[in-house]
């Protein structure tokens, strides 16, 4: 049991440092987000996300999103995807999944996920806003017993739509709060 905490230790210290260490290829992204035939600029600053979607100026600071650190900005498949986590103890990450929808005509959150790491388990997190179904796997080391138990959850959740230009706080609250519930 001691090997396997200690493993464990090494391999998220590793992990955390080799991620602060990322350097994102990309500093703007150049693509049409909504599908309207104009090239939308969303370019990486320090601590945000400046967006310019048709000729409009947005912002997201990566703090709204609940991370330090941007780990990835892609759009493939016309799914952008936005990544980030945060230094600590522990290995803490989410990502969100940005679609235009055509009848709305509006980039909205299709999908979220969270995954928290500490030395005695994790927790992993994932929504479909589409259907509002959720999961959360849950992993923790127990004592009493001297095993590593799995646990699993699942349900809906009421939500309004997110439009990747309208992000609001309690948005993110309600998204990380489903998972947070089951960590002890």
């Amino acid at each position: 049991m001691k090997k396997s905490i200690l493993i464990l230790i090494c391999f998220f210290t590793i992990f955390i440092s080799e991620a602060q260490k990322a350097d994102l290829s990309i500093k703007t992204l150049n693509v049409d987000l909504n599908a309207n035939g104009l090239i939308d600029v969303i370019i990486l600053r320090t601590n945000k996300l400046e967006l310019k979607i048709d000729n409009k100026n947005y912002t997201i600071p990566y703090d709204l999103l609940g991370f330090e650190f941007l780990s990835q900005l892609s759009f493939r498949n016309n799914i952008l995807i936005i990544s980030g986590y945060n230094s600590g103890s522990g290995a803490y990450s989410w990502t969100y999944k940005f679609r235009n929808n055509k009848l709305t005509k509006k980039i909205e959150l299709i999908g979220y996920d969270d995954f928290n790491k500490w030395i005695s388990g994790n927790i992993t997190t994932s929504v479909n806003t589409i259907t509002n179904k959720w999961i959360v796997d849950l992993e923790e080391y127990n004592h009493a017993n001297g095993i590593m138990e799995s646990k699993k959850h699942t349900g809906k959740i009421l939500i309004r739509k997110i439009d990747l230009t309208d992000i609001k706080k309690q948005d993110i609250n309600k998204l990380t709060e489903i998972g947070m519930k089951y960590w002890h």
